[in-house]
């Protein structure tokens, strides 16, 4: 172990033995040597844990540690608690990072005095041929707020945009200062809300770097799908949060401004968060008591928070923005549904040709949604060169230019969270915006 630890990397892990080797070498092959790689694994019983012995044999900056219960805040607060590095990451056992992740952010952060810093990612997927296919992802939609440090409570959007923890390191002593830890629910989801609505909150300078270092997998099977225990998840985290946010804010004895740019950032980020869980909730589910209990709850909260000014439609990614205003105000979001899948089906008819354009996360959950309702796809199409010729969920990717070579009935998909009205508008200039419709 070296004699001063730099940056303590927690590794939380359950059963992901074909994932976990090139997790943990990609972080002994970290550039940056003084660093501690804290495994925390909850009784895998696939041989993760032993791969991960193996590891600790050869690598005497690695810690194992068993935890009791499968919980993934449980996992991490035991990392914290065992972590005495001077920044601590959080890195995915189904992911990996670049050599030099660790290194340019500890530069950076320990120069600057920041309370984190985070870079961009890659999501990638494996296609049929075993070949992995990589999207740059951004962690600010927009680069006003890249290489240059800022407040994240003076800018209450980045809880739309910074989505994630992974792709960070963190100051250890303002963890501990502001008293952040993980929820221990039962399971794994959802549990990082709570840290990432702390670290947003209080921290007083962090930084992006314009740089991609993580690889984010979104192929593992089971990883993470569409399900209807995602709106009970959110329930909880929220209810956590709303029930501490006066508490804690008083215990920083912030002022009233301080406590208004908390709730923006908290009301903001629940708002996406209402949405996805909807859209991944099925109409049988929506409609049970148990569900509709907690949508009257989410209800509520979000349109105080509209009343008070933390949110509104107009703040929300494009792609959110239509089920949003079928839950707030509406309130007619299954029959929203149900006449959307009715339209959809209308407008892509039974022999025309069908495009998504975008195939990332919108793009798989659109070709699912268009599968279910019977049709097929065609192509994909997106605006990274990077993709063109590869294949999604056995598709091919081609590029935009191709759409002049389409048959003049091809019905268009945009899928795309935060720029489908530019995409509609790229394809507009060749296609009627008849045969164009947002997901």
């Amino acid at each position: 172990m070296p004699e001063k630890v730099k940056v303590s990397i927690i590794m939380p892990s359950l059963n992901v033995k074909e994932y976990i080797d090139e997790a943990v070498e990609s972080v002994r092959e970290q550039t940056l040597e003084d660093i501690e790689i804290i495994c925390i694994d909850a009784r895998s019983t696939d041989g993760t844990r032993e791969k991960i012995a193996k590891h600790a044999e050869e690598d005497p900056r690695i810690v194992v540690i068993d935890s009791p219960i499968k919980s993934y805040g449980h996992q991490v607060n035991m990392g914290l608690d065992a972590a005495k590095g001077k920044y601590v990451a959080i890195l995915e056992t189904d992911d990996y990072v670049d050599r030099d992740m660790y290194g340019s952010l500890y530069d950076m952060a320990s120069s600057f005095g920041l309370d984190y810093i985070k870079c961009d990612y890659d999501s990638y997927f494996t296609d049929e041929n075993g070949e992995r296919v990589f999207s740059r992802r951004r962690v600010g939609r927009s680069g006003e707020l890249y290489d240059r440090p800022f407040t994240p409570c003076e800018h209450p959007d980045v809880a739309f945009d910074d989505w994630y923890l992974w792709n960070g390191i963190y100051s250890a002593k303002f963890l501990k200062n502001a008293g952040i830890r993980f929820s221990e629910t039962p399971g794994a989801a959802f549990q990082d809300v709570g840290f990432l609505h702390r670290t947003t909150s209080w921290a007083k300078k962090v930084r992006y770097i314009d740089r991609s270092l993580y690889r984010y997998c979104v192929s593992r099977p089971g990883a993470s799908s569409k399900s209807d225990k995602t709106l009970f998840f959110i329930r909880q985290e929220y209810g956590l949060l709303f029930d501490e946010i006066e508490e804690v804010t008083r215990a920083v004895k912030t002022g009233e401004d301080g406590i208004n740019a908390v709730y923006s950032l908290l009301y903001r980020r629940l708002a996406k968060s209402f949405a996805r869980a909807c859209m991944d909730s099925s109409d049988d589910f929506l409609a049970t008591d148990d569900a509709q209990e907690m949508l009257g709850w989410l209800r509520w909260h979000l349109i105080e928070g509209t009343n008070r000014g933390y949110v509104s439609l107009d703040m929300l990614p494009q792609g959110l923005k239509a089920a949003y205003s079928h839950l707030i105000p509406k309130n007619d979001f299954i029959l929203y549904r149900k006449n959307r899948a009715y339209d959809f089906d209308l407008f892509l008819g039974n022999t025309h040709p069908v495009v998504i354009f975008g195939c990332g996360m919108y793009g798989r959950e659109a070709l699912q949604y268009i599968r279910d309702l019977g049709r097929e796809v065609s192509f994909f199409m997106d605006n990274s060169d990077k993709l063109w010729g590869k294949t999604v969920e056995g598709i091919t990717v081609k590029d935009p230019q191709t759409i002049k070579e389409m048959p003049g009935d091809t019905r268009f998909v945009v899928a795309n969270e935060n720029h489908a009205e530019e995409i509609a508008s790229q394809i507009n200039t060749y296609v009627h915006e008849e045969r164009i419709r947002i997901y």
